[in-house]
């Protein structure tokens, strides 16, 4: 299983403007039959981060292709396409593979904010991270929390995060809480020096559900 991702970076000023773009491009998906997909807009992180992200589900890369000639073959699709290009300064489509552990537990049933981590390494390191990830996933859950999903990397690209780690909460109240109960777990503190270690930079951002 996999995600397919779109990163869209906005001209300054053009934040609204890309959230409300990329909207008209789900109900647009919608109209063609084909699944809208989830929008996230940044509400915490790093500007060096997208500002706007699109996410899907796909069994397989077989799948993803599929869905790309859809859009390729829509004039109205093609025409939203071109306005976002106006108003974006950068745009990534990256596709990260599922960790198999995490895919039975990929979305919770409503889920209004996001918490996502990036870890930043060099291809040649990203097993190495995503083993460091998915010890952290391991400690959240046993602390009785939903581990969440782990992503990694599988197409090429610059400045993309190596690995991802993805966990959904119902609103910012639940997710405020969960917080709270880390800070106090002196393992959890371990998490970012095990993955500095190996990382570039690590990014550590919360997103809201459009």
């Amino acid at each position: 299983m996999i995600t397919s991702f779109n990163f869209y970076y906005a001209q300054p000023g053009q934040e609204d403007a890309v959230l409300r773009q990329r909207l008209r491009a789900c109900d647009i998906r919608d109209n063609m039959g084909v699944p809208r997909g989830r929008v996230l807009g940044r509400s915490a992180g790093s500007a060096e981060l997208p500002d706007v992200i699109w996410e899907h589900q796909f069994d397989n890369v077989d799948g993803h292709h599929a869905d790309m000639a859809a859009r390729a073959a829509s004039a109205e699709f093609e025409a939203i396409r071109a306005g976002m290009r106006k108003l974006c300064r950068r745009f990534e489509r990256p596709l990260f593979e599922i960790s198999a552990d995490a895919a039975a537990t990929a979305q919770a049933p409503v889920s209004r904010v996001v918490a996502l981590d990036w870890i930043f390494c060099a291809a040649s390191h990203g097993d190495q991270a995503l083993a460091v990830a998915e010890q952290q996933a391991s400690l959240y859950a046993r602390l009785g929390f939903a581990r969440g999903r782990l992503l990694r990397l599988i197409t090429p690209g610059n400045d993309l995060p190596q690995v991802v780690w993805q966990r959904e909460h119902a609103d910012m109240a639940s997710f405020e809480q969960t917080m709270a109960r880390i800070a106090a777990s002196a393992e959890m503190k371990i998490w970012p020096y095990a993955a500095e270690a190996l990382a570039a930079r690590i990014e550590r951002s919360i997103w809201n559900v459009q």
